[in-house]
């Protein structure tokens, strides 16, 4: 019966976010440029005609004979112009054999040409997507399915309701916060279903989310941090946000998000742990529980706050490098935006995660003890070695 409760609030969650969806959808332009796949079948170096021509513009010019494989034009080979520069950024070596992106100048399906654009690697992306699908399969049995099944579910809240709302001129925070209590009850109910266990859990991922949040946008406040540290920020901003979206909200959105998972997994592993202890001993009190519950907490806390400070170490990594590089000092660079930014979103993720501790703690113990003096016989049920979630 508690499943059934669970896969129907899953269900009208859904729908809920379904519907929303729908009203704040965001109509995207049009694409400028035709985008499909080729196949290089051959190529010529083209010798540069002036010396300097090659050193000034780029390295290399090839021309390259490609057949398209997807798309109206599939089948036509045409010959395009790839040059090669100093730039690994934006340059990149091509071999027959190698299948490419095309940027094709069409027209009322007439093709003129075709760029070579990129790499085509999606299918190297999709085999460690299948992959990893296999693992969690195999290792998780149907406890793996349902983790597929909120993963794709978690995707499409990002993708249907989240960035949608934020590019309509929605509340950044408020988005967020609605966003991610929906992932926080369906990811638990999924994979937990509907008890005291996922109740804990649930509580102290929200408490703990929200408490870091509202610490970060209260010190992105009061250190005036503008949120267009990143080249990608500053690009999305004068592109298509300036005046409409609030960049600090944006912000505050990745704090979130970037630590919901790793707080969501303290606070199941820690209302998993008070849930299993006082079914092996139901004869403990509600502080013996709850210190339990902080025990376990603590053991945890280390590695979890190391995985969120490596994982945004590691995304910021040459822009470390930079600076030890360039021997840069240190009041000049802790007082950069950028840094900053990084730093509030490591730290304000940690201290969300540390909260949620001791809040997933004291709701798990007192809904375990509250649950048995609303059901005198539960403890009878423990001894008797019946599971009671």
């Amino acid at each position: 019966m508690q499943r059934f409760w669970a896969y129907l609030i899953c269900l009208m969650l859904i729908a809920a976010g379904y519907s929303y969806s729908l009203h704040v959808k965001y109509e995207s332009p049009e694409a400028p440029e035709v985008i499909s796949k080729g196949l290089v079948l051959d190529m010529e170096k083209i010798e540069p005609q002036e010396e300097s021509e090659a050193s000034f513009f780029y390295e290399e010019k090839w021309n390259v004979r490609v057949r398209i494989t997807e798309g109206a034009f599939a089948g036509r080979e045409i010959e395009t112009i790839h040059y090669y520069g100093s730039n690994p950024a934006y340059d990149f070596l091509i071999y027959p054999g190698d299948k490419v992106v095309l940027s094709l100048d069409a027209e009322n399906n007439v093709l003129y040409n075709a760029y070579i654009s990129d790499l085509s690697r999606d299918k190297y992306v999709f085999a460690l997507l299948v992959i990893f699908l296999v693992f969690i399969v195999a290792v998780g049995g149907w406890q793996g399915i349902k983790t597929i099944i909120s993963l794709v579910l978690t995707g499409l809240a990002v993708v249907k309701i989240l960035l949608p709302a934020i590019l309509n001129g929605k509340d950044p925070v408020t988005v967020t916060v609605l966003t991610c209590a929906g992932i926080t009850v369906i990811t638990h109910l999924l994979i937990i279903g509907l008890n005291r266990k996922a109740l804990a859990a649930v509580t102290g991922t929200m408490i703990g989310i929200i408490s870091g949040g509202i610490l970060a946008k209260y010190i992105i406040s009061f250190s005036r941090i503008s949120g267009l540290g990143s080249e990608e920020s500053r690009l999305f901003f004068f592109s298509f946000a300036e005046g409409k979206i609030d960049i600090t909200g944006l912000l505050f959105a990745g704090i979130v998000i970037g630590s919901l998972g790793a707080v969501m997994d303290v606070a199941i592993s820690i209302s998993s742990s008070i849930t299993e202890v006082n079914s092996v001993n139901p004869q403990l009190t509600f502080s013996q529980l709850l210190r339990s519950g902080l025990n376990i907490g603590r053991d945890i806390i280390g590695t979890m706050a190391n995985t969120l400070i490596l994982a945004y170490t590691g995304s910021a990594l040459p822009l470390m490098l930079l600076l030890m590089c360039n021997n840069i000092p240190y009041q000049k660079y802790i007082n950069l935006d950028m840094i900053a930014t990084e730093l509030i979103r490591a730290l304000a993720g940690s201290i969300g995660l540390i909260l949620a501790v001791p809040f997933t703690a004291l709701v798990g113990a007192a809904l375990c003890k509250g649950y048995e003096k609303v059901n005198p016989r539960s403890a009878a049920a423990d001894l008797s070695g019946r599971p009671r979630n």
